[in-house]
C-alpha cells in the first residue's frame, strides 16, 4: 500500500509568546495523497482522516496577524468507500479575533465527491457533509455519489452548511454551492431524503445555489426528489429566504421543481415550498416553477404549490411593506403578481375538491398605479381565467 504525505509548517523568525501550528493525518487505504500548508499563525491547526483509496485532501491555511489571536481550524475526513474523494479547504485570516472554521466530512460507495471550502475574514464557520454510503449492495444506481459542495466566505461571522444526505443513504450527482460576502450570513443547504424503498427516489440530480452579500442575511434550501433547481440570491440586510422543494422519480426522469428567488433591500421575506402529495411517486406530471424578485424594504412572499404539479408562480414587488401569498392545487395552474410602491397586498388561491381539482386555470394580478390596493382571487374547476389591474 502506498500513502502520499506532504506536511509543513512555516512560523516566522521573530520573537512571540506562542507560535503553534498542529497537523494531524491519519491515512489508512492506498493512493491517498493529503498535502496541509500552514503558515505565519498562532493557532493554526489541521486533522485529516482518509480511509479508502485514492481520496485526495488539500489544506492551506495562513496569514495570521503576529501576535493577534488567529485559530485556523480544519478538519477533513473522507471516510470508507472506494473512489476519488477530493476536498480543499482554504483559509485566510487577517483579522485580530477568533478565525475560520472548516470541516469536510465525505463518504462514498462508488464514484466520488467533491467538497471545497474558501474562508477569509473573521469568525466563518463553515461544513460540508456528503455520504455516508452506508447501502452499497447495488453498483448502479445506489452504490453512486459523486455529489459535489462548494463553500466560499468573505466577511465576519458568516455561518454556511451543506448536507447532501438525511437518512442512511443519500443522493448522486447533487450540487450545492454557496457564496456569502459580508457579515453575519446563514446559508443552509440540505439535498435529499436519504430513503431507498425499491421503485421511488434516490434524490439525486439536484442544484442548489446560494449567494449572499450584505448583513444578517438567512437563507434555507431543501431540496428531495430529481432533478430539483433552487437558487437564492440576496443582497442588502436582514433578508430571508426559504426553499422547500420535493418530487419525482429517477426511472420516469420527471422534470423537478425549480424556485429562483431574488431579494435586494432590508428585511424581505420568502417562503416557497413545492412538493407533490405523491410524493416521489412517477405521478407526477412536472415540477412546478416559482420565481420571486423583491426589490425594497418588508416585503413579503409565500408561495405553496401542492399536488399534483406543473404550476408556474411568479412574484415581482418592488418597494416597500407589500405581501402575496399565492396557493396552488391540481394541476397546470398560473399566478402572477406584480406590485409597486407601498402596502399592497395581494391574494390568489387556485384550487379544488379532490374529485375535480383546478386545472389550467390563470390568475394575473398587476398593482401599479397607486398605493394600499388589495386584490383576491380564488379559482376553482378547470381553464378559467382572471386578470386584476389596480
Amino acid at each position: 500500500m502506498k500513502n502520499l504525505l506532504i506536511t509543513s509548517a512555516l512560523t516566522a523568525a521573530f520573537a512571540a509568546p506562542a507560535w503553534a501550528n498542529d497537523s494531524t493525518i491519519d491515512q489508512i487505504g492506498s493512493d491517498n495523497v493529503a498535502t496541509v500548508t500552514q503558515s505565519l499563525g498562532t493557532g493554526s491547526s489541521s486533522n485529516v482522516l482518509q480511509t479508502g483509496f485514492d481520496d485526495i485532501a488539500t489544506v492551506d491555511q495562513s496569514e495570521t496577524t503576529p501576535g493577534g489571536v488567529g485559530t485556523n481550524v480544519s478538519t477533513v475526513k473522507q471516510l470508507g468507500g472506494s473512489g476519488v474523494q477530493t476536498a480543499t479547504v482554504d483559509q485566510n485570516y487577517d483579522g485580530t479575533g477568533a478565525a475560520n472554521v472548516a470541516s469536510i466530512l465525505q463518504d462514498a460507495t462508488e464514484g466520488g465527491n467533491t467538497g471545497s471550502i474558501t474562508q477569509n475574514g473573521d469568525a466563518n464557520d463553515a461544513a460540508i457533509q456528503q455520504g455516508p454510503g452506508d447501502v452499497d449492495f447495488f453498483t448502479f444506481p445506489f452504490g453512486i455519489r459523486d455529489n459535489s459542495a462548494s463553500i466560499e466566505q468573505n466577511g465576519s461571522g458568516n455561518i454556511a452548511t451543506t448536507n447532501q444526505i438525511i437518512g442512511s443513504d443519500g443522493g448522486n450527482r447533487n450540487t450545492a454551492d454557496t457564496s456569502q460576502t459580508g457579515d453575519v450570513n446563514i446559508a443552509t443547504i440540505d439535498q435529499g431524503t436519504g430513503t431507498l424503498p425499491i421503485g421511488s427516489s434516490n434524490d439525486n440530480d439536484n442544484a442548489a445555489i446560494i449567494t449572499q452579500d450584505g448583513t444578517a442575511n438567512d437563507s434555507s434550501i431543501k431540496q428531495g426528489g430529481e432533478l430539483g433547481f433552487a437558487s437564492s440570491t440576496q443582497f442588502g440586510t436582514g433578508n430571508t429566504s426559504e426553499i422547500v422543494q420535493s418530487g419525482g422519480d429517477p426511472v420516469f426522469f420527471v422534470v423537478g421543481n425549480d424556485a429562483t428567488v431574488i431579494q435586494d433591500g432590508e428585511n424581505n421575506n420568502s417562503i416557497v415550498t413545492q412538493s407533490s402529495a405523491h410524493g416521489d411517486l412517477p405521478l407526477v406530471p412536472a415540477g412546478a416553477v416559482a420565481e420571486v424578485t423583491q426589490t425594497g424594504d418588508d416585503n413579503k412572499s409565500t408561495i405553496t404549490q401542492a399536488p399534483l404539479g406543473g404550476h408556474l408562480a411568479t412574484v415581482i414587488q418592488t418597494g416597500t411593506m407589500h405581501t402575496s401569498l399565492i396557493e396552488q392545487n391540481g394541476l397546470f395552474n398560473t399566478a402572477s403578481v406584480t406590485q409597486e410602491l407601498s402596502n399592497q397586498t395581494s391574494d390568489i388561491f387556485q384550487t379544488g375538491p379532490v374529485v375535480a381539482p383546478a386545472i389550467g386555470n390563470t390568475a394575473t394580478v398587476s398593482q401599479t398605479a397607486t398605493a394600499n390596493n388589495t386584490s383576491t382571487v380564488t379559482q376553482s374547476g378547470a381553464l378559467n381565467t382572471t386578470s386584476v389591474m389596480q
